[in-house]
């Protein structure tokens, strides 16, 4: 079965709301289709890999860079597919934003490195891949997740992030 990562941007009061609540934290990561009110980046497997290219370490790690993994308020203990979500205010995704918007394409190519990935346990396996046939599919997340946040930076919204 797979992991797939997500990120929601939401308004702060919703944060307030899952946190105060945290069984409500279903309705965001599984909205009805027109109900919902989030904004919402699907990352597939890729979560993981670009933690650690932005962390330097499989686990944990300095905010803000560390977000994907680390960090934010839990909510609750709601399982929501691998473990509670977490939640950022605005103020934090602000940080984010500077944080990951400073790590160029080159930067994270630099980053990059499948033998290190392998070496740490990072999911998901790559076998016998190199980093001219992994780089792409990373890269082009790693780049959807920086415009994600700084778009939800832009319009003061938190995130919830969770892997399902």
């Amino acid at each position: 079965m797979s992991m797939i990562g997500h990120l929601r941007a939401v308004d702060d009061h919703i944060i307030d709301g899952v946190l105060a609540a945290p069984d409500t934290i279903h309705e965001i990561v599984h909205p009805d289709e027109e109900e919902g009110g989030t904004e919402h980046l699907d990352i597939d497997k890729s979560w993981h890999t670009i933690h650690y290219v932005l962390a330097g370490e499989t686990w944990g790690g300095d905010l803000p860079l560390g977000f994907l993994v680390a960090g934010g308020a839990a909510v609750g203990e709601e399982d929501v597919g691998y473990g509670p979500a977490r939640a950022f205010r605005p103020a934090e995704v602000s940080e984010i934003a500077a944080a990951v918007s400073a790590i160029s394409d080159a930067t994270f190519r630099e980053r990059f490195s499948v033998e290190r990935l392998k070496e740490a346990d990072v999911y998901p396996s790559f076998g016998h891949a190199s980093d001219e046939e992994e780089i792409p599919y990373f890269l082009d997340y790693f780049q959807q997740v920086r415009s994600f946040v700084q778009v939800a930076a832009q319009h003061k919204k938190g995130l919830i992030i969770y892997v399902d």
